[in-house]
């Protein structure tokens, strides 16, 4: 378990050094990896993860919005991950849908809207699934639950007004129905019926305005 929290480690900076290491030198100079200050919306998307979802006979988005403060210094942003199958490869049941929804408070460390961050925030979870044919003795499951988490993360910001960002965020449910007992109900990737939750933010693309 060690060796794989390292790898995960390694992997994170290796990312950010990658990053950094293909910004124009112009570009670092004048704004990345920071904001330009006249931008203080932002919209995200996911676009890998839609196309190897429908792989898996799988609807799956993976988006978000973001309010940059006039401080400069922080951001609100607002994760949401829809997910819906029809097919047991996903949810492991014959149909399941699931929705998590998240409202985040991001400081970032170097004094303006770039680099690295400190995340806290919290989770809202619903998620519902019926069996499919072949377990007849199973119940449809239902969970609605809510948690408080904190992450960390990396963020690039380029002067085309897109930007690419790295991060986890891994918390614990608090309050909702049977947060202390398992139901059977997880998806492939986003939903899990366990107490705590883990998140890794990857290849996930915005677009500043």
């Amino acid at each position: 378990m060690k060796n794989i929290w390292l790898e995960f480690v390694l992997a994170i900076i290796s990312s950010i050094n990658l990053l950094s290491s293909e910004i124009p030198d112009s570009l670092k100079i004048r704004y990345a990896p920071y904001l330009n200050p006249k931008y203080n919306l932002g919209l995200e998307l996911n676009p890998g993860l839609i196309l190897y979802a429908r792989g898996q006979k799988a609807t799956v988005v993976s988006t978000g919005f973001s309010y940059f403060l006039k401080n400069r210094k922080s951001e609100i942003t607002i994760p949401i991950v829809y997910e819906y199958s029809k097919n047991g490869d996903w949810f492991h049941y014959n149909y399941g849908k699931s929705v998590n929804l998240e409202l985040h408070y991001r400081k970032f460390l170097m004094g303006k809207i770039g680099g690295i961050y400190s995340d806290i925030g919290i989770k809202y979870n619903y998620a519902y699934s019926e069996p499919s044919d072949d377990h007849e003795n199973s119940e449809s499951k239902l969970m609605r639950r809510l948690g408080l988490g904190c992450g960390m993360g990396y963020r690039i910001f380029s002067d085309d007004r897109f930007y690419l960002g790295i991060g986890v965020f891994l918390g614990s449910y608090l309050l909702g129905e049977d947060i202390d007992n398992s139901t059977g109900l997880s998806s492939f990737l986003f939903t899990s019926d366990e107490r705590s939750f883990f998140t890794i933010q990857l290849l996930k693309i915005g677009y500043a305005f």
